[in-house]
């Protein structure tokens, strides 16, 4: 009996820890995503909760370049960053779904890196993890918006965390 009482005591920790780190950080979600020099590829970001009518998003890449500006519910251009000027696209017609998800076109080595979706209205930041590799591209295609929001490893660690939790008691 005391060694159950241990390990319950024990999975109660370890779920308030997890807790507790996911909820210190803004958030605690992230997405990795891997395309080829002269390609395209999606970065996702998509918010679940509800939204203003008119929202903002701010995607960054480093936290200082401006990678593309959603200002009252419309693309702004203006802060853009001169490096990603005519590369970059969205789905306006999706961002009252959620769906701040952006295309990058004709990647560059140079654009490997972390970019950040940010929604400060619901104090939401979503992180993308972009990796670049060279390879010819024989075939472009840009893909279309998603359906739903990428489950970061932090996810399935509380879900499993959160099943032990259940299992124990």
């Amino acid at each position: 009996m005391a060694q159950r009482n241990r390990m319950e005591a024990l999975v109660r920790v370890s779920v308030w820890m997890l807790l507790a780190a996911c909820w210190t950080s803004v958030s605690c979600q992230d997405a990795a995503v891997e395309g080829f020099t002269g390609g395209s590829v999606m970065l996702p970001c998509s918010y679940s909760g509800s939204l203003p009518q008119k929202v903002d998003a701010f995607w960054r890449n480093g936290n200082t370049k401006v990678v593309l500006d959603i200002k009252d519910g419309g693309q702004n251009f203006a802060t853009q960053d001169q490096r990603y000027k005519g590369r970059v696209s969205s789905f306006p017609d999706q961002y009252q779904k959620g769906n701040f998800s952006i295309i990058l076109e004709n990647l560059q080595l140079e654009d490997a890196g972390t970019y950040e979706c940010i929604i400060l209205t619901v104090n939401y930041r979503w992180k993308v993890n972009l990796k670049v590799s060279e390879k010819a591209v024989t075939e472009r295609s840009t893909p279309g918006p998603p359906s739903g929001g990428a489950a970061g490893t932090n996810l399935h660690v509380f879900l499993l965390s959160a099943l032990c939790l259940l299992l124990c008691f």
